[in-house]
């Protein structure tokens, strides 16, 4: 499917739910990443203990994760007609889902991942939890380049793609690779021997097909994806010139080494394997060896003829659970459902275990694994899994704003813990897992579907309890535009959600007002609090198959009470051209839309700096003596507070002053949570840097010392910006001092180099 298509059924979708997924053990997921945190309205009250049997969960939800187990955001989720983005947690929710012969097809697609269909048997309510690779930067990904006359060959982790010389044709129009053009090839391998396996790979339950229509379960000895580009179009194998794969022997199956394995590719349109050749077993090498003809996903697969496999889990008391993942053999892995089942096709004459992780359910430790004999044809095998009961936090959300009850809740506990999260259903009714193993004061926490993060103090005593959880937030972010060139034909750009979290939305400082998302930015110089209509702002915009850049003829800018920017652009848009040093002005089309922004923060530019100001931190590192030369107040940010950043360039500075003020930030805020400079392995010759956060306070002294003042550095000091706060030598010193934080602080930590 097009990308474009996409962006018109991220629309037609409509709402965008998130959730969030964290616990801390072996294998801790990551914890959600706060959105921007409005003041609350509403609470949290005594409510109803909720039935999961009562829950009417959308058709499709679940979780996006990079390769290192972190959510991973603006992934769009597609599926037919349907679509929506991830947010800040990697959550996603589809009202309806493409189901093709029982199957439901989802495709998952994100900038700098490499794109991933996923197919299971469609089942009501289904939870998945999906892993995506980079496409570079990953110890599973390897890559070369070489011109087209010479052989290439790419090996990762023990498996080797091996090209011809002179074998490749440019995929769209079937024309040879020319003789002088370069080729590079990627290759991401995913072994069977990996915890994440069976979440990174297409499809999901190994389900295939064979060359006569037979239909088989698989047993993956490994797979890999390979792509192929010459000047940034797509190659695929010339015919005739077909490429030798070599698989290693996962540990796994190290005593089962069958002398013919057959190899297997994905059809993203069905969901399911393919029947594509056969790979040899090499005994010396220790290595399965084949051809293909063409390259996606290329399997090495052994098929067995498949039986089913159900798994009944309840806890003790004799409650279903529902919405826990099982994990079968590491090769599939599925969410039980409202009654606490989950069923798998399972091939026969193979022996497997089934697990319940410690973090899918409570912290509950020990891991649950139960080994399973080889199944014959026909056998329907059940296994029973019981857990220790724990107590559930249940109830519903209302929202009485412009938002819908959609969320996701989670609860933190004792000094860094949290479960895995919960989407509401489409009443906005939840149900969470308590943790195992704690009691006390604990929050929940509620991530809104307009990204907006709130928190509620509640006790855990070991008993359920049900509450209503009241907020009051406002739509989602982003929206649509437009865009018509001149003599050219419309196109829908969708603006993607628009999350503080990602240190995006709109900025003000002074009377320059900029927002910046995903595929947007947009600049409005003559900015005045008030003023509605403006002629002369510029947007550059990025559509998948659209865009672009010039100054828009006509903006109406309007403000809601949950401070939000909503945005409507229409008329002609200039485009802007430089001749001998002077701009011209050209239309390059029409456009005509809107689109809603949270808001980053305002500040104030200062030059000169003369004194210690009253609306400083009263923690703010000072020392009369030392003047800064530049500064910028923040005074509204709904992450980090109000606050001001101080910007020193006197030549004369050393690191005795950037040791002055890191004492005074010590003393103020105690040690400091970050650091690198001369007291832990740095050189007073190069970049020192300290943090200190404690208690929604925080600053931040630098040492650079090679930045110089200059004329060319002076000119652009009145007007720095809230991206400064992630900046830490752009001066000889700099000092950051920011209070009333609602976000700790770790994306503006950043230690060169570390």
């Amino acid at each position: 499917m097009k990308k474009n298509l996409w962006l018109l059924a991220c629309m037609i979708a409509g709402v965008i739910t998130m959730a969030a997924c964290s616990s801390e053990n072996d294998e801790p997921a990551p914890t959600p990443t706060p959105g921007p945190t409005p003041t609350p309205s509403g609470g949290i009250t005594d409510g109803k203990k909720v039935n999961p049997g009562d829950m009417k969960m959308s058709a499709l939800s679940g979780y996006v994760y990079t390769s290192e187990g972190t959510p991973l955001q603006n992934v769009q989720v597609t599926s037919g007609n349907a679509a929506c983005i991830t947010g800040p947690d990697g959550g996603f929710s589809l009202e309806r889902v493409n189901s093709v012969n029982g199957r439901t097809v989802v495709t998952f697609t994100s900038d700098g991942y490499i794109d991933l269909t996923r197919s299971m048997k469609t089942v009501a309510g289904d939870v998945w939890e999906v892993t995506m690779n980079p496409t570079w930067g990953n110890n599973n990904i390897a890559s070369d380049t070489k011109k087209v006359t010479e052989d290439i060959s790419v090996t990762v982790a023990g498996m080797t793609v091996d090209l011809q010389a002179n074998g490749l044709k440019y995929a769209d129009t079937g024309e040879p690779v020319g003789t002088y053009e370069w080729v590079t090839a990627q290759m991401l391998y995913l072994s069977p021997d990996d915890k994440d396996f069976a979440s990174m790979m297409p499809g999901g339950d190994l389900a295939a097909v064979r060359n006569d229509k037979s239909e088989v379960q698989l047993v993956s000895y490994g797979m890999s994806n390979v792509n192929l580009t010459a000047n940034g179009l797509k190659v695929q194998l010339a015919e005739g010139k077909p490429a030798t794969v070599t698989f290693p022997v996962p540990e796994k199956f190290k005593n089962d080494t069958p002398e013919e394995i057959p190899l297997w590719s994905f059809n993203e349109d069905t969901g399911l394997w393919e029947e594509e050749g056969v790979a040899k077993y090499d005994s010396q090498q220790n290595v399965y060896k084949g051809q293909v003809t063409h390259f996606s996903w290329v399997n090495l697969d052994y098929p067995e003829s498949r039986t089913t496999l159900k798994v009944n889990v309840k806890d003790e008391a004799g409650n279903p659970i529902p919405n826990l993942m099982i994990d079968v053999d590491g090769q599939r892995f599925n969410s039980t459902d409202v009654n606490g089942m989950a069923e798998f096709f399972v091939p026969i004459n193979t022996e497997f275990y089934v697990t319940v992780r410690s973090r899918d359910y409570s912290n509950y430790s020990p891991e649950v694994k139960v080994n399973v004999e080889k199944l014959s044809v026909g056998t329907t095998k059940t296994v029973d899994i019981t857990l220790p009961t724990v107590a559930h936090i249940s109830g519903k959300v209302v929202n009485s704003g412009k938002g819908n009850n959609l969320s996701s809740l989670w609860i933190e506990y004792g000094s860094s813990n949290a479960t895995k999260a919960v989407h509401t259903d489409a009443e906005g009714q939840f149900i969470i897992n308590a943790p195992f193993d704690y009691k006390g004061a604990a929050k929940l926490v509620l991530l809104a579907s307009d990204g907006s993060t709130q928190k509620f103090d509640i006790t855990l005593d070991g008993k359920d309890h049900a509450y209503t959880v009241n907020i009051k937030t406002d739509k989602a972010t982003g929206g649509v535009i437009t865009y018509t060139p001149t003599g050219g034909t419309a196109k829908s750009i969708v603006i993607a959600p628009i999350f503080v979290s990602d240190f995006m939305g709109v900025e003000i400082v002074d009377n320059h007002m900029n927002l910046s998302s995903n595929n947007l930015s947009l600049s409005i110089e003559d900015y005045a609090e008030g003023k509605s209509t403006y002629n002369n702002a510029y947007i550059n915009c990025n559509g998948y198959d659209a865009g672009f850049y010039g100054k828009v003829a006509n903006i109406t800018l309007t403000k809601n009470e949950y401070g939000n920017y909503t945005f409507k652009v229409s008329g002609a848009v200039q485009g802007e051209n430089w001749v001998d040093g002077t701009p011209t002005y050209v239309t390059v089309g029409t456009v005509t839309g809107e689109f809603t922004a949270p808001l980053l923060g305002k500040g104030k530019n200062i030059k000169p700096v003369t004194k210690k100001e009253s609306f400083f931190p009263s923690f703010t590192p000072w020392i009369d003596a030392v003047k800064p030369t530049s500064a910028l107040q923040i005074t509204e940010c709904p992450l980090y507070g109000t606050g001001v950043l101080l910007w020193y360039y006197d030549n004369n500075l050393n690191y005795n002053n950037y040791k002055a003020f890191k004492e005074q930030a010590q003393k103020a805020l105690g040690t400091p949570v970050k650091f690198f400079d001369a007291d832990n392995g740095g050189s007073t010759d190069d970049i020192s840097v300290s943090y200190f956060y404690k208690d929604g306070k925080y600053i931040m002294v630098s040492y650079c010392p090679w930045r110089e003042e200059n004329p060319e550095d002076l000119e652009f000091l009145p007007d720095m910006s809230l991206w400064c706060l992630r900046e830490n030598h752009a001066a000889r010193i700099q000092v950051h001092a920011m209070e009333g934080m609602t976000s700790a602080p770790d994306d503006l930590m950043i230690i060169h180099g570390q």
